[in-house]
């Protein structure tokens, strides 16, 4: 009977063993149904300028790109090779210029437009940068920026063109953010009517958000990303902490489905009562240190790729600080994850993060990516690089 004091231990590890086999048997016939995917460099380019390029759009008609010049505040178009090809100037007080506040939001339009946000304003552009449009909007946040942070998205009904406009396109929502009474009517974007001029919130958090699952608020952290595909008519939208993507019809704007997003590791933070100072230090470290999901791309043809920080602990935060170096976890690749999505389900395998700045998808599952610049020298040229979502 000596023998009876292993018998269950030994049972529970055979068992243990299995369980661990059928498992990873499982993940394996998973991902050779899916495929595995991975994203592939396939081309790189470089614009040059005496000043930083931020790229913000890409017209496959044209087959150019949309850009803006730092410092000498010059819309750019330019060709898929790097070369400026038009470089004009509409800063300023007078005809056919938007005035002297820097744009916030760059992108095509409809029919060739180029579309200038500003935080109070928004210009519709034709190719020779003659005005077709503008309108004046109320914005409650007035905003100063070196370079636009995205385009505002488009989409039609009819003959009538509608914008996607404001500065929560660009900023956590917590800025609008006064009072409970804000906080229960707030909405995600503010539509334009691009006929009218008419101006109206569009779009209530769900109910089943995390922002509506408490009485206090995330400061820095009701951000969103955002993607419309033009051929399907519908918006994708998700939010810094929720784990779902939603699937909104265009133009009506009504949910038709969300897509559950499994993350491998999202560390988050208690949130903080209305009305605590963007200063404190208690919103400050809620800021360095929660995970968040950062930016969602449309490859069309239902795929979505969605890159997240994963959050750190204040104990690895404070081994990867220094004052001569600051840490900032959340554009930290190693701290960053990237899944991938097919059909309205997330795919098993999930890829890392890429030392770069991802932009927007490009035809023929592209991404353009723009590369860090070299700090110890003054460049005189922006690098980019285009990946490519490729299926092994």
């Amino acid at each position: 009977m000596k023998t009876t004091r292993y018998a269950i231990p030994l049972f529970l590890c055979i068992l243990f063993i299995i369980n661990v086999s059928c498992t990873s048997s499982n993940e394996e016939t998973t991902e050779s149904r899916e495929g595995i995917y991975e994203l592939v460099k396939v081309d790189s380019f470089q614009v040059n300028n005496l000043t930083r390029i931020n790229i913000l759009d890409y017209s496959s008609e044209e087959k150019i790109f949309l850009g803006y010049s730092t410092s000498e505040d010059d819309l750019l178009e330019i060709s898929e090779t790097g070369e400026i090809l038009k470089r004009t100037n509409r800063k300023g007080e007078g005809p056919n210029l938007y005035g002297n506040w820097n744009p916030i939001g760059l992108g095509f339009g409809p029919n060739g437009q180029r579309i200038v946000e500003l935080p109070f304003a928004v210009f519709s552009y034709d190719k020779n940068y003659e005005v077709l449009q503008q309108f004046r909007i109320m914005s409650p946040l007035p905003i100063r920026a070196n370079t636009p942070f995205g385009k505002p998205p488009y989409y039609q009904n009819s003959d009538t063109t509608f914008l996607l406009v404001g500065p929560s396109n660009y900023f956590t929502a917590t800025y609008l953010i006064h009072n409970q009474e804000g906080k229960d009517t707030l909405q995600n974007f503010y539509q334009l009517n691009m006929q009218n001029g008419n101006v109206k919130s569009v779009i209530p958090y769900a109910e089943n958000s995390i922002y509506n699952s408490t009485e206090n608020i995330y400061p820095e952290l009701m951000g969103k990303s955002f993607s419309v595909d033009h051929e399907k008519n519908e918006l994708a939208v998700v939010q810094n902490l929720d784990t779902d993507i939603l699937i909104y019809d265009l133009p009506g704007l009504t949910l038709n489905r969300t897509i559950p997003i499994s993350h491998s590791e999202f560390l988050t933070y208690d949130p903080l009562p209305i009305g605590t100072p963007f200063s404190d230090e208690r919103a400050i470290t809620l800021n360095k240190l929660s995970a968040r999901n950062q930016k969602l791309f449309s490859f069309g043809d239902n795929t979505y790729l969605l890159q997240y920080f994963t959050g750190i602990s204040q104990a690895e935060y404070e081994s990867r600080n220094s004052e001569e170096d600051p840490y900032v976890g959340q554009f930290d690749e190693n701290e960053q994850r990237i899944l991938i999505f097919k059909d309205g389900k997330q795919l098993t395998h999930e890829l890392p993060g890429i030392k770069s700045s991802l932009k927007f998808t490009l035809p023929d599952n592209k991404i353009l990516v723009q590369e860090p610049e070299n700090s110890d020298i003054e460049e005189e040229f922006t690098r980019f690089s285009i990946y490519q979502l490729q299926k092994n």
